[in-house]
């Protein structure tokens, strides 16, 4: 009689342990995706693709309006653009929240699957794929932001260049495309592009990197033509590239070892790179199949610190270490022999990973958190033309089909160097505002300016309203 198999090796266990992660995976993407759709911020920066959709320019010049807060490339516009075929804003983040986190989950898993040799088990690549979706930054998963698009465009560029086969023309330029597409979703991704030149050259010669060059400088710049057409060269330039260069810098030591970052740089950051640089004998070798990733890495970091270190960059700047994701994992995943016998080690990780990230958005909804969006569309439809709503647009779109200014595109030109003239401020403001509501909590910033000092202060469900006498009718 043969003994039975060891408990790691049983394809019921392993078929079991694969679904409870599974299914902890999905509840922490829920989870972020219920903290996604309160509003807020998502509802500023999902704004630009309803304007796009609606007629109105999402790149506004320096004496155009409505100001926006979007100051990146227009592929994500375009990418969240069926989030503006809902019916209200509480639906429209719910969908713009699905779009931002399939960015990440698609292109993850067409990755984790390239980097996989021909002899990976099915089971190591679903263990690898669950480890990287709980080890994603939860600032990737709980905010819209360019970043994700960004990622997603490197992620598959490195798909195309790392999955077995020969690099034929198509698949080359396919690649270029789609890296230098990252940089039309945000405008420091040089990663991807750089990272699969030096990795051409690495295996292939000067020649063929120089060659690759020239195919991601002609399909950026092909897309470039298309998206100033569509956009408009002159608004593109003043969002993209002219307002982020008067940021100024923060101290870089002070900023990276504040509290709020520091136990993010060192995960993200500080931690990848140092494997990196003692793994580097291994890993820089030409038919390493973790060089691509690793190259990628190393080239996003300044560009990561670039878009980190001026005043208002933030955590999601720092996403370079995403890139080295599918390799990780399935060295994780797959480095025993035997099919199952990683599934209790990949556990054990998975639920560390899960319970860290957990307490970092600590208490973590597990139900839609919408009731303030719905108070705040019925506020906007009984003063259609008086409230001003600063961090949530797409409520009087839904309700008047306007869009005013965004705080956060105000105080962003004022830290750039370029306020907002005080007409075109007024122009683009609700045309009998008397009412200014703000979600759950009043913020001191540059609406505050507008608001009267005897303004009253009250509140509807999560709503802060300051309100004061409405203007005189004219005539």
């Amino acid at each position: 009689m043969r003994a039975p198999l060891p408990l790691s090796l049983r394809p019921s266990v392993t078929a079991a342990l694969l679904g409870l992660a599974a299914v902890a995976v999905g509840a922490w993407w829920w989870g972020c995706l219920c903290l996604f759709s309160t509003g807020g911020w998502n509802a500023v920066r999902l704004a630009p693709s309803f304007m796009w959709h609606a007629g109105v320019n999402p790149y506004p010049g320096p004496l155009d309006g409505p100001v926006t807060t979007w100051i990146y490339g227009p592929l994500p516009i375009l990418l969240e653009w069926p989030a503006t075929l809902t019916h209200d804003a509480a639906a429209a983040l719910l969908a713009g929240g699905v779009i931002s986190l399939a960015l990440l989950a698609a292109p993850m898993a067409l990755a984790v699957q390239a980097q996989a040799g021909p002899d990976t088990p099915i089971t190591a690549r679903a263990w690898a794929y669950l480890l990287a979706l709980a080890c994603l930054p939860a600032v990737n998963l709980v905010y819209c932001q360019a970043d994700n698009a960004a990622i997603a465009c490197g992620l598959l560029a490195g798909a195309l260049l790392t999955r077995p086969g020969p690099h034929t023309q198509v698949r080359l330029w396919l690649a270029a495309a789609v890296a230098t597409l990252a940089l039309w979703a945000k405008q420091t991704e040089l990663g991807p592009v750089l990272g699969q030149i030096i990795f051409i050259g690495l295996r292939d010669g000067k020649r063929a990197a120089a060659t690759q060059a020239l195919r991601a400088a002609a399909t950026g710049g092909l897309a470039g033509l298309v998206f100033c057409r569509v956009f408009g060269a002159e608004g593109l330039a003043y969002n993209m590239f002219i307002l982020p260069a008067g940021f100024p810098l923060l101290e870089p030591a002070a900023k990276i070892v504040h509290p709020l970052y520091l136990g993010f740089v060192l995960t993200y950051v500080v931690a990848p790179a140092l494997l990196v640089v003692l793994l580097a004998p291994r890993l820089f070798r030409r038919d390493h199949p973790a060089l691509a990733p690793v190259l990628v890495f190393a080239c996003s970091l300044p560009f990561n610190l670039a878009g980190f270190l001026p005043i208002g960059g933030n955590l999601n700047a720092l996403h370079g270490a995403v890139y080295l994701l599918p390799a990780g994992v399935l060295w994780l995943a797959a480095r025993q022999s035997r099919p199952a016998a990683c599934s209790w080690p990949a556990l054990a990780v998975l639920a560390a990973v899960l319970v860290v990230q957990t307490a970092g958005q600590w208490p973590l909804p597990l139900h839609l958190q919408q009731t303030g969006l719905r108070q705040g569309a019925a506020l906007a439809r009984q003063l259609r033309g008086e409230v001003y709503f600063p961090w949530n647009p797409l409520l009087t779109y839904f309700s008047e089909g306007r869009f005013y200014h965004v705080e956060d595109g105000l105080i962003t030109r004022s830290l750039a160097g370029r306020p907002v003239p005080p007409s075109v401020v007024k122009a683009y403001l609700p045309p009998r505002m008397c009412v200014v509501a703000y979600h759950r909590y009043a913020i001191d910033g540059y609406v505050r300016g507008l608001i009267p000092v005897d303004a009253k202060r009250t509140t509807y469900g999560e709503w802060i309203l300051l309100s004061w006498a409405p203007p005189a009718p004219t005539r």
